[in-house]
């Protein structure tokens, strides 16, 4: 095998771990990000404590309204029956029934607007119980789909670290260091195919010379304008 040829198939398993290191991180980042989660467990939170405070407000209107009735049966009662005869007492008790009654038909219109609002914070709850089971059910989903991706590709991982121990075992270490630099400061890539006579990275169209020097097996040429290794593939 030719030098530049061992390099370029060190950049080629140094790119494909290049990549996977990136994906791991993002895989790593989804795997955490629960927000969408977050958010609708608190929106279901929410509409379980309306709901409760709606149930709660139901239940003391439906008890004021229990008071309101006794009242009026209790004063009733004793309208009608036959113990109280001062004309004024009875009259004065007569009003005190109607006004009883007025105040009963208030409570009975808050009653039925309690009624209504807890029937309205009961389907808001159901509505947001089932949009959070949905929501955990495709967060479970999608972080099984992405720890399958991530067992794959630490097994490519290590299949290609070891390939890569293999592929410097070959290389001169000259051509190494020069190689590591390269990668430094060429944004990870430090070898480049001839293509259609120009350098693939950086689109240049080589002169003759180092065309012909590319073909050398035993010769690392580089690109006179970006000063990748070049390989003629």
């Amino acid at each position: 095998m030719s030098r530049p040829f061992k390099l370029y198939r060190l950049q080629q398993i140094d790119t494909q771990l290049d990549w996977i290191h990136n994906r791991l991180i993002e895989i790593d980042t989804a795997l955490q990000d629960d927000d969408t989660l977050k958010e609708v467990s608190e929106a279901a939170l929410k509409k379980e404590q309306d709901l409760e405070a709606a149930r709660k407000a139901l239940h003391r209107i439906e008890a004021e309204v229990g008071q309101q009735r006794l009242k009026i049966e209790q004063n009733e009662s004793s309208l009608y029956g036959g113990k109280i005869r001062n004309p004024k007492e009875l009259k004065d008790l007569e009003n005190e029934v109607t006004s009883l009654k007025r105040y009963l038909s208030t409570l009975e219109d808050r009653q039925l607007d309690a009624m209504l609002l807890e029937e309205d914070m009961a389907a808001s709850r159901k509505t947001a119980s089932g949009e959070l089971e949905k929501t955990h059910l495709d967060f479970e989903m999608r972080c099984s789909e992405l720890n399958r991706e991530k067992e794959k590709i630490l097994k490519d991982q290590q299949r290609l670290e070891s390939e890569r121990r293999a592929a410097i075992g070959s290389i001169l270490p000259e051509d190494m260091v020069q190689y590591v630099q390269l990668r430094k400061t060429r944004r990870g890539v430090a070898v480049a195919m001839v293509v259609d006579r120009a350098c693939s990275a950086c689109g240049s169209t080589l002169n003759a010379a180092l065309l012909n020097a590319v073909h050398s097996p035993n010769q690392i040429t580089l690109c006179d304008s970006c000063g990748r290794v070049l390989y003629k593939g």
